[in-house]
């Protein structure tokens, strides 16, 4: 072993290593297992859903953790380590400014070159690496540490996920990849692609069949409504004086005979509709069944490629929720991580906060699909970031906008949680929106009004940003009647990010603005032109 290979003694004691306990070797490739190794680019599958499980307290409780991530990153490795060393020996404050600058991209180089590892050996300590961010076990408190442990036992959003969740999921082909790159030159359908599009077939089959069910029960009251009608006409009166003989028409029988016709043509269409639904049912069921007999039911392989190229938009992701002037610091240590579950992103924290505004702006996760509302909650990746803000990736998927789900990716040490998820569903409502509009976005809808008030105005600056901070505004303040928007802006989100009817009962009476907010909405009902 080639002594520079070495962890230094006092870098050891640092890192929480005892010196008489076996030093830290940088391998230059994986130690060899008895199980024969995947084909490049490919690496051993994982079973069943990326919800991964990880013993935390094993590697909480473990001596040297560090050299069992370490070990096997090459000269990726070597090079981080040295710099972490300098890092962690430095009291200078330049030196530890710059060594921290350098270090940075050495971590995200050490950690990207894990990836195939992360599948094809799957330990506790590199799945904590992915997940929380945890180097080293001595860099955090005990307290910090519970902290994670009650993180880890928490599992009750299945639209949340952690970053190694999301990578196995990708890699497995139940989710698809992230990358901006949609081209894929000279290749077939991957079992990857196949798994991706039955997806959306099946997203399609199920928005289908709401669709179907609400027709069908409109076509059942009409039907109601004629039998009604029916009854009526055929129920006769006799004719005064004239024995047996019934009496003609009477208005009340006259008017639902007109209505019998109106009712007759409205089933007429009604049932065109249906035999469509029909028809596109059956023909999704088909297309299912062909795609499940295309060697879905054979055990996929990952495609280490593919996931090292999502990890990278991960990656990107997390800068992303960091800013430009924010902490790019990449893994945890005490200093930066929070003292209080509460001002961590978990799954439960997340689910429940994301619960409360859905309870203010009802229609946030609502997308219309042949003229019919459903409620798609997108996929949420919860990275390890100490990042201020929220942010969507993308509103649906590229291939899916019907009934595909978006992502939206959220900080797990953020400087203030409900402000970074507030921030991120700000943002889903924009480019939702704007997707909506198309190239007429700057003349209709939500966003067309908020350019044109931005215009009005001469509002500086980034018009996402600036239409993000006052949804923050919306959801945090407006809701409980404290107005700190301008009368522009509440009247548009009033009219285009409706609160509950509920909530707008309470607050007419919370003000002047309000009022007449409420009074036109009453007039656009009287109308029907809301």
């Amino acid at each position: 072993m080639n002594e520079n290979e070495k962890l230094d003694p006092e870098i050891a004691e640092l890192l929480g290593i005892q010196a008489d306990e076996k030093d830290v070797t940088i391998d230059s490739a994986p130690a060899p297992s008895s199980a024969p190794k995947p084909a490049a680019g490919v690496t051993k599958p994982t079973s069943g859903s990326g919800k991964n499980k990880i013993n935390l307290r094993s590697v909480l409780t473990d001596k040297d953790p560090y050299s069992k991530i370490i070990g096997k990153t090459g000269e990726k490795g070597t090079r981080f380590n040295e710099l972490l060393s300098k890092f962690l020996k430095t009291t200078r404050k330049e030196e530890k400014s710059m060594y921290r600058e350098r270090l940075i991209p050495a971590y995200w180089n050490m950690i990207t070159s894990l990836i195939d590892n992360l599948f094809y050996e799957p330990t506790d300590e590199r799945l904590s690496l992915y997940r929380y961010g945890l180097l080293n076990n001595t860099f955090i408190d005990e307290e910090q540490q519970n902290i994670l442990i009650n993180m880890n036992n928490n599992d009750v959003f299945e639209d949340g996920y952690f970053v190694d969740e999301w990578l196995t999921e990708v890699g497995n082909g139940n989710i698809s990849s992230s990358s901006v790159d949609e081209t894929k030159k000279g290749k077939k359908s991957t079992p990857s692609a196949i798994k991706a599009k039955l997806e959306r077939k099946s997203g399609s089959k199920e928005a289908e069949l709401a669709n179907m069910k609400q027709k069908i029960e409109h076509h059942l009251l009409y039907e109601k409504n004629l039998k009604s009608c029916v009854e009526i006409v055929i129920k006769h009166n006799m004719a005064p004086g004239l024995q047996g003989i019934i009496a003609h028409y009477s208005p009340e029988q006259k008017k639902a005979l007109v209505q019998m016709q109106e009712i007759i043509k409205t089933l007429i269409k009604s049932d065109r509709e249906l035999d469509n639904g029909y028809r596109t049912l059956l023909s999704l069921e088909n297309e299912i069944k062909t795609l499940e007999s295309s060697g879905l039911h054979e055990t996929l392989e990952v495609d280490s490629k593919a996931v090292s190229e999502e990890f990278m938009t991960i990656h990107q992701m997390i800068k992303m929720t960091v800013g430009r002037q924010g902490n790019h610091f990449p893994f945890l240590i005490k200093y930066y991580m929070p003292k209080s579950e509460m001002e961590i992103c978990t799954k439960n924290s997340l689910k429940i906060f994301l619960d409360e505004v859905e309870k203010i702006d009802p229609g946030i996760f609502k997308r219309k699909y042949k003229q019919e509302e459903h409620r798609i909650v997108p996929r949420f990746i919860i990275v390890p970031s100490y990042g201020s803000f929220g942010i969507c990736w993308e509103p649906f998927e590229r291939r899916n906008k019907a009934t595909g789900k978006g992502r939206i990716s959220i900080p797990m040490f953020p400087r203030e949680l409900k402000t970074a998820v507030l921030y991120a569903l700000g943002d889903l409502r924009w480019q939702v929106a704007k997707e909506k509009a198309l190239h007429y976005w700057m003349e209709e809808g939500l966003t067309g009004h908020y350019y044109e008030y931005s215009q009005n105005t001469k509002l500086k600056g980034d018009l996402k940003q600036a239409f993000i901070q006052d949804y923050i505004l919306w959801i945090k303040f407006e809701s409980q009647g404290m107005q700190k928007l301008n009368k522009d802006v509440r009247t548009i989100f009033w009219r285009y990010i409706p609160f509950t009817q509920e909530l707008k009962d309470v607050l007419k009476n919370r003000g002047y603005y309000y009022s007449e907010l409420y009074k036109k909405d009453q007039t656009r009902t009287m109308s029907r032109g809301y």
